[in-house]
């Protein structure tokens, strides 16, 4: 009575499916991120709020504005209207949650 062993390696597509799991918490993180710095924006005319977009890449996620004034309305001293930090630093637990549950599902 002989026993044999059929070895596959499924290295690759548990490794594949799990980037792809990251890719896909990066994204939500990056909306997340996004909504939460629109809400926390100083609205004059709206162009700053509209400006805002995330971009979410493999392993990371950012959000941000291209207009020339975001980082001056972002760092102002003295009662600025910072909107991106707080929208990442005060929501850490937010998109540790949405990492995890990427993770798990």
């Amino acid at each position: 009575m002989g026993v044999s062993f059929h070895v596959v390696d499924n290295s690759k597509d548990a490794i594949s499916a799990m980037k792809s799991q990251v890719r896909q918490a990066m994204k939500a993180c990056g909306k997340e991120m996004e909504a939460n710095a629109k809400n926390r924006v100083h609205v004059r005319t709206g162009a700053l709020r509209d400006s805002i977009e995330y971009e979410a890449g493999d392993d990371y996620a950012a959000v941000g504005s291209n207009l020339d004034y975001a980082l001056d309305e972002e760092m102002r001293n003295g009662g600025g209207h910072d909107f991106v930090k707080p929208a990442v630093s005060e929501h850490v637990s937010d998109y540790e949650s949405i990492i995890k549950s990427a993770l798990e599902g």
